[in-house]
């Protein structure tokens, strides 16, 4: 069946509607409505198109009309505004230049009555200026002269309080205030002061009838005007005087306000401003040097925007007519597309009722002859689908078989890698073969890179001479083979016949190889290739996109089980660094064990030197007591009457037993402190442990170190120096220990000091300071001396129990170590040592604020 449609017969258009009654309707279709919508739609369409394009050309004509008019109107009326101000500024130039030539020489030259002349001669010259006054220096009136009043010479008035004289002795010139006479004509006074300190001032009543006829004369559009405010805002000038005469104020507008703030030619923050008679207007203002007035220059609105709103009614008009074209020819272009469309939607009711030999005849020569043509395109192809359903069943078929062999194959391949996951060469050669063999080619090989070139890995069918080509020859990145090519680029590469291809070359590999096609892969991970899968087949022809497909799906295979023995091989090396880690735990746990025997052995030291303190104190007692009682027996023998060689030989007696119980007292005290110190090494602290003064601590230990090392040795003397931080502050501490270690390093640096001063280093003046600086939660003391210094190998072992570089007898070895213990472990600080030997030593200290006191160890002495 057949439908013809022209769309400018009756005939076609009875045909269709015929048609389309005949046509079984579907379910669902309501012919008649959609047709209404779609007419309805069309028409809208068309009119809202036309309709929006006129409007929004219009709409943005008329806005950038706007903004150019007023721009325009704005910049107009400024010119006027600033010629006006320029001209009425000239106007006072000129007038004070005339004034000027008054002023040059002192009341001492010349006559009043010379004067006299001169003032008259300037008003005849100016005739703007009606009254002229001189005052001499002292703000005395010496002469004034008027066009209507009486000359008058010498009246004495004083002037010198008047702002008149004042302003213009200060600024050399002055302008009055506004004002008017007989309440008609408005005057100003101008003053000028003589470039020399006895010339006086000449005051000029100025009628300023010349500004008024400046603004009256300015015409802006047909009701615009001009006028003059003051610097007080008060109305000057205006065309209307009685406004003027009124005093009006015009500080309230907002275009006098705009141009106080340098905003007066905004046109945006003019726009719509009232004018003191309350019309919208435009204005543009200028000021007038240099008597600080402003000329205004306005324009109603209704004037300026008048083209605008004419532009307006045409635009509107012609969207009217617009509007109304649109609507008409929307109704006879909506008229001429619903004919075929109702045609192809009878056609298509038809094809979708099976009728697939019926076809659609549209004559439009648009897009629904197109469609048309489309319907009866499909209705072709639906015929011939039906004729050859079964043999494309039966190919679909056979593929469904190979997809489901290469799936099962695969499958195959899995198992094989899940079964030899950490053994990389089973992996590879396994992959190999299952894709040559899917792939019916002869030989496959996977090559791996290796730095900058790839290797063999895995080779499938490949003769020994081949391999031995291939170990001979590594890939190199290139263009010129297919291998280096799938290197370089990362994406697969196939050649149906080698020796037909002229891109690549191949060299002696086919022959060895024994292909004409190849295909290659590459092995991607990250992004990079890891590896390149090359299959070749001893026949030409091209592989199928199936098959390419396949053997990339193993190559991801490939890289997974690289990946895998590669996560085994970093598996194995955690394992054994687990185990050193577990080795090293062994270690400190050995190192915990010799702690506590060390803490054991603390407290067995303080037992020790109990037991040693009782019989040492006794030693200490006796030999005291038996040089007191020598010293006594020696004053009884003194009066006896005794021969010379008896009291020489008690005196021998006297004096051996003296020496030998000085040895004794004074080893004694060496072993009293070898015993404090071993029960201050050995304890865990003492006294109360509180909030102090860190300050107040290293200045207390200064001075107790510096007087007990004057008193124990004569003619000891050091320089002090102190650097306190005021914001060190409070530290929560034990101040008997720290004190302890304090004393201990300052006795140390006076030792370190006074040893280099007797080596003889000429000029050397031994010197100690100690410093202390606020780190926030903990604060920092340096002590440092200028001695001697710490070789290196003493520096080490300075913190050690015992360890002493003092000449026997005089050090014990437990100051420093016992200092470390303090600070450390007591008070969980830190304490290090800054030296260069024969210049300087340093010891640093940190401590925290508060919180860190501990037992040193776990038992009371």
């Amino acid at each position: 069946m057949s439908i013809s449609l022209h769309p400018d017969s009756s005939e076609g258009r009875t045909l269709a509607a015929s048609s389309a009654a005949a046509a079984p309707p579907v379910q669902g279709a309501q012919g008649p409505k959609v047709r209404a919508r779609l007419f309805a739609k069309y028409v809208a369409l068309f009119v809202a198109v036309v309709g929006v394009a006129l409007l929004s050309n219009g709409i943005f004509e008329v806005f950038f009309y706007y903004r150019e008019h007023k721009a325009a109107l704005i910049r107009i009326q400024h010119e006027q505004a600033e010629a006006a101000a320029a001209k009425i500024g000239q106007f006072i130039k000129e007038i004070e230049s005339q004034l000027g030539w008054t002023t040059q020489l002192p009341w001492s030259a010349g006559s009043l009555q010379d004067r006299r002349f001169d003032a008259l001669r300037l008003l005849r010259q100016v005739p703007a200026i009606t009254e002229l006054s001189q005052v001499d220096s002292t703000g005395k009136e010496r002469l004034r002269v008027s066009r209507l009043a009486m000359d008058v010479v010498d009246s004495g008035l004083d002037l010198s309080k008047d702002p008149k004289f004042t302003e213009a002795v200060a600024n050399k010139v002055y302008y009055g205030p506004v004002y008017f006479r007989r309440e008609s004509e408005p005057y100003m006074t101008l003053s000028l002061a003589g470039t020399r300190k006895d010339a006086g001032v000449s005051i000029a009543e100025v009628n300023l009838k010349l500004i008024w006829d400046v603004v009256s004369q300015i015409k802006v559009g047909e009701r615009g005007h001009a006028y003059v405010v003051g610097s007080g805002g008060r109305l000057i000038a205006h065309p209307d005087i009685s406004l003027v005469l009124r005093n009006t104020d015009m500080s309230k507008l907002v275009q006098v306000q705009a141009a106080r703030d340098g905003n007066a030619n905004d046109a945006d923050a003019l726009q719509g401003s009232l004018n003191i008679q309350g019309q919208e207007v435009l204005t543009a203002s200028a000021p007038i040097a240099p008597l600080g007035w402003t000329m205004f220059v306005e324009l109603p609105v209704k004037e300026a925007y008048a083209s605008l709103y004419q532009a307006l009614q045409r635009l509107a008009i012609v969207l009217l007519g617009a509007s109304i074209f649109a609507v008409l020819a929307g109704i006879f272009l909506a008229r001429r597309m619903v004919g075929p469309i109702r045609a192809l939607s009878a056609g298509a009711e038809r094809i979708g009722g099976g009728d697939f030999a019926q076809r659609i005849t549209i004559r439009t020569g648009d897009e629904l002859e197109g469609l048309a043509n489309q319907f009866n395109d499909m209705g072709a192809r639906l015929q011939e689908s039906y004729a050859d359903l079964e043999n494309k069943v039966e190919q679909r078929t056979s593929e469904l078989s190979e997809s489901l062999q290469q799936q099962t194959a695969t499958a195959d391949v899995l198992k094989v890698i899940s079964r030899s996951a950490f053994d990389l060469k089973s992996v590879l050669t396994t992959l190999t073969e299952s894709a040559k063999a899917l792939c019916g080619a002869s030989l496959g090989i996977i090559c791996l890179r290796d730095g900058e070139v790839m290797r063999l890995q895995a080779e499938s069918g490949c003769t020994q001479a081949f391999i031995d080509f291939m170990h001979a020859n590594p890939i190199k990145p290139g263009r010129d083979t297919i291998t280096g090519r799938v290197f370089m680029d990362g994406k697969p590469a196939h050649v149906p016949d080698v020796k037909g291809d002229s891109e690549y070359n191949f060299g002696r590999a086919p022959a060895l190889g024994n292909y004409r096609a190849v295909l290659a892969v590459p092995l991607m991970r990250d992004g990079a290739v890891e590896g390149v899968l090359l299959l070749g087949r001893p026949e030409p022809g091209p592989f199928s996109q199936r098959q390419i497909d396949l053997v990339q799906t193993f190559a991801d295979q490939a890289v997974i089980a690289i990946e895998n023995v590669r996560l085994f091989e970093q598996v194995q090396e955690r394992t054994k660094e687990l185990s050193l880690s577990l080795e090293e735990l062994r270690t400190a746990q050995d190192r915990l064990v010799q702690t506590e025997k060390l803490a054991s052995l603390g407290q067995l030291t303080a037992g020790i030197a109990h037991e040693i303190k009782n019989p040492l104190n006794f030693v200490n007692n006796f030999a005291a007591l038996s040089g007191e009682l020598i010293d006594e027996l020696n004053d009884v023998l003194k009066p006896a009457a005794l021969d010379d060689k008896t009291r020489e030989e008690i005196d021998e007696l006297t004096h051996m037993l003296k020496g030998n119980l000085e040895k004794v007292v004074q080893h004694g005290k060496r072993a009293d402190s070898i015993v404090k110190n071993m029960l201050l090494h050995s304890r865990e602290g003492s006294g109360e442990h509180r909030p102090a003064d860190i300050n107040a601590i290293v200045e207390e230990s200064l001075n107790l170190a510096y007087h007990g090392a004057r008193a124990e040795k004569s003619g000891f003397n050091i320089t002090l120096k102190r650097d306190f931080d005021p914001s060190a502050g409070q530290v929560d501490l034990y101040p008997q220990e720290i004190t302890r270690v304090f004393l201990n390093l300052i006795s140390n640096g006076f030792y370190a000091a006074t040893k280099r001063k007797e080596a003889g280093d000429e000029g050397f003046e031994p010197a100690l300071s100690a410093a202390t600086k606020s780190l926030g939660n903990k604060v920092e003391i340096r002590i440092r001396d200028n001695g001697t210094g710490i070789p290196p190998e003493v520096k080490e072992k300075m913190f050690n129990p015992f360890f002493t570089t003092k000449p026997a007898g005089e050090g014990t070895g437990l100051g420093l170590s016992m200092s470390h213990d303090i600070i450390v472990k007591q008070h969980g600080g830190t304490i290090d040592v800054a030296t260069e030997p024969g210049a300087f030593t340093e010891f640093i200290i940190t401590l925290p604020r508060s919180g860190a006191a501990q037992p040193i160890n776990g038992g009371k002495n």
